[in-house]
């Protein structure tokens, strides 16, 4: 259950984190008008597969095995949540200044807070994702069963 769901979990991780990156971009990388900056204005597509790329291997060095950990020994869902938001957060600060060096943020008056923002709903919405994820697993009869339970005990009176 646990590999199982950690490899479903890649999924989601790597659409919220595409499109936070891709929010981050839109919000503060459209202020940079120089063509050193390589974003999405300049390299278009690529530059989503460059943070689509760089989704799949976080999760597996650093979302993956907080997944793992946070399911086994925090069982509380709230608790949980604050984990994810506060990592999305710090994820947001490491993005940030990766993506964009000193001269960029003071030629560009770029804003870290936005990229905290952004990540920090990122992380709730992966928390929502993952929580979601728990109540739809179910093990019945020595298998995995996905979808609501009662709709599955109706057709099984039928």
């Amino acid at each position: 259950m646990l590999m199982a769901r950690f490899l479903i979990m890649w999924i989601p991780f790597v659409l919220w984190f595409s499109v936070a990156a891709w929010g981050l971009e839109l919000w503060e990388g459209y202020k940079i008008t120089t063509t050193e900056y390589y974003g999405l204005r300049n390299i278009g597509f690529a530059f989503l597969a460059i943070i689509v790329l760089a989704a799949i291997v976080l999760y597996v060095i650093a979302a993956g095995p907080l997944t793992i950990v946070l399911y086994r020994f925090i069982p509380y869902f709230p608790v949980r949540m604050f984990i994810y938001a506060i990592a999305g957060g710090a994820s947001g600060v490491w993005v940030f200044r990766n993506m964009y060096n000193d001269y960029f943020v003071r030629g560009y008056d770029l804003n870290m807070s936005s990229a905290i923002l952004i990540f920090t709903a990122m992380g709730l919405a992966y928390a929502i994702t993952d929580y979601w994820l728990q109540i739809q697993i179910r093990r019945k009869d020595g298998r995995w069963e996905f979808g609501n339970r009662d709709e599955t005990i109706r057709n099984q009176g039928e």
